[in-house]
């Protein structure tokens, strides 16, 4: 990843990564075709209003310590989103009444992915001020 590219991520990223204290895993990707993902989302029952970039806050712009991450792994500053629908719903336990699932398709021009097929992960850091398109919450 270039300095250039660090430039577009928000400021809990940004500075970190400039400086080197974050080291992106070699297998994340700038440039990469659209990926199909899931991603488990706080939403009430009644509640199926739009997937927005609120939506896709990292743990570190939420400001949240998350057990078992360090502030120094860049997870910490990504998303998480799964390959299948099957994956979400075991990892977060569902069905639960405070969550949904969005489905949509994680792209490269608002930033780049990590993509784990054994796991069936997917770690996606956004650039600052990226309006996430294309998500919508999935109908049983």
């Amino acid at each position: 990843m270039t300095d250039e590219n660090y430039l577009k991520f928000p400021s809990v990223l940004r500075e970190k990564a400039c400086n080197g204290e974050i080291i992106f895993p070699d297998n994340a990707y700038f440039v990469y075709e659209p990926i199909l993902a899931y991603r488990g989302i706080q939403r009430e029952c009644d509640d199926v209003s739009a997937v927005t970039r609120a939506d896709f806050m990292s743990y570190a712009e939420k400001n949240i310590r998350r057990r078992g991450i360090d502030k120094k792994d860049p997870h910490y500053y990504g998303v998480s989103l799964f390959l299948n629908k099957v994956s979400v719903e075991n990892a977060l336990k569902f069905p639960r009444v405070d969550r949904k699932i969005a489905v949509g398709h994680v792209y490269s021009e608002a930033g780049p992915a990590e993509i784990n097929e054994a796991t069936e992960h997917v770690c996606w850091w956004l650039y600052e001020n990226v309006e996430i398109h294309g998500f919508e919450i999935c109908q049983e």
